[in-house]
């Protein structure tokens, strides 16, 4: 049912979605591996389309009521208010959650899990997304990110403003297209 919702919006809005499929468990798994503590996180996930990483972040132990899901997507709206009634799903993109949801504007996340296609959006969003990630996040927050792409999407000119260290944390082939997942902190 989701995989049909996807693909038409796919066709319509390739570069938005960033890719022809949902992101697979084995990537969703690799994004939550290294959340610590996750009962006591809270976690903001940019482009949280029909939730294959949110479910990760639960099966890894995050509580649903400390998590904010953006999604600019009516329909995966929709998808997740239904599936995950107890979490704070937000309709919106990312930089409308940035600048203008004032609930969340003094909030300190302790993990930000994107799944945006930083890569395909454009230097300047990409850079004031990241931008405004870090600095919603605590000081021993973390930034993970899910590119198809070997290179960090993350823009150096944010990793060398804010003295930020981008690893690499996985891989898979188990994706399609295949996964590269990047942990961004200070």
């Amino acid at each position: 049912m989701y995989l049909v919702s996807w693909l038409k919006n796919y066709i319509k809005h390739p570069l938005v979605m960033g890719s022809i499929l949902p992101t697979s468990g084995s990537a969703s798994k690799l994004m939550a591996k290294d959340l610590v503590a996750p009962e006591a996180n809270l976690v903001l996930e940019l482009g949280s389309g029909t939730g294959a990483i949110t479910q990760a972040l639960l099966r890894k132990g995050v509580l649903e009521e400390n998590l904010v899901l953006v999604e600019i997507n009516q329909e995966f709206c929709n998808i997740l208010e239904g599936k995950y009634p107890k979490a704070t799903v937000l309709c919106m993109g990312a930089l409308d959650f940035f600048k203008n949801d004032y609930k969340f504007s003094n909030i300190k996340f302790d993990v930000i899990v994107s799944g945006l296609p930083l890569v395909s959006m454009g230097t300047s969003q990409s850079e004031l997304i990241c931008d405004l990630s870090i600095r919603h996040l605590n000081c021993r927050g973390h930034f993970v990110q899910v590119t198809y792409f070997l290179k960090c999407p993350f823009p150096k000119t944010i990793i060398y403003k804010y003295k930020l260290i981008a690893k690499l944390t996985g891989f898979t082939l188990l994706n399609f297209p295949p996964a590269f997942v990047w942990d961004i902190r200070t």
